[in-house]
């Protein structure tokens, strides 16, 4: 017969394996990837109101910090507008959220600020390259399996 000290045992080692798994690298790399995805997808289809509703408050585009929810719905409303796209869209860089990753986007204090007061822990840094050789920083974290867009620089 089997005793149920074993079986809890048996449970813990489970429950550690898998823990263990959850934080391997390749598996952040295609979080990072799919995230990738989502977010060009959306550009391309010309969904605003989806990347809008997908926006943190305030937000960071550029080194400008845009503070009310229907200005960050504006600026998505205009650059689909404009015809801005990210056809060929491929993750080249994906990084963790550091002290020092406000220079990616400007090397002021307001936007040290931004990082500091409104990027928590798991915030990542996602660098997209297009077709037509640009590049685009996006600023997202993922929390309770919702995917947040915290910031955005570029073409470049």
């Amino acid at each position: 017969m089997e005793r149920p000290g074993i079986r809890i045992g048996a449970l813990a080692a489970v429950i550690a394996a898998i823990v263990s798994l959850a934080s391997c690298a390749s598996l952040q790399r295609s979080q990072d990837e799919g995230d990738a995805k989502r977010i060009a997808n959306l550009i391309n289809a010309g969904n605003a109101q989806s990347l809008a509703g997908m926006s943190a408050s305030p937000f960071l585009v550029d080194q400008e910090i845009v503070v009310l929810p229907a200005d960050v719905s504006g600026f998505w409303q205009n650059a689909i507008a404009a015809g801005f796209r990210v056809d060929g869209a491929a993750l080249e860089r994906a990084a963790p959220v550091t002290a020092a990753s406000y220079t990616e986007f400007a090397g002021t204090m307001e936007v040290k600020s931004f990082f500091a007061q409104y990027l928590k822990d798991g915030a990542r840094i996602l660098e997209l390259s297009t077709g037509a050789g640009r590049r685009v920083l996006l600023l997202t974290r993922n929390a309770w399996f919702t995917l947040k867009i915290h910031g955005f620089k570029g073409p470049f």
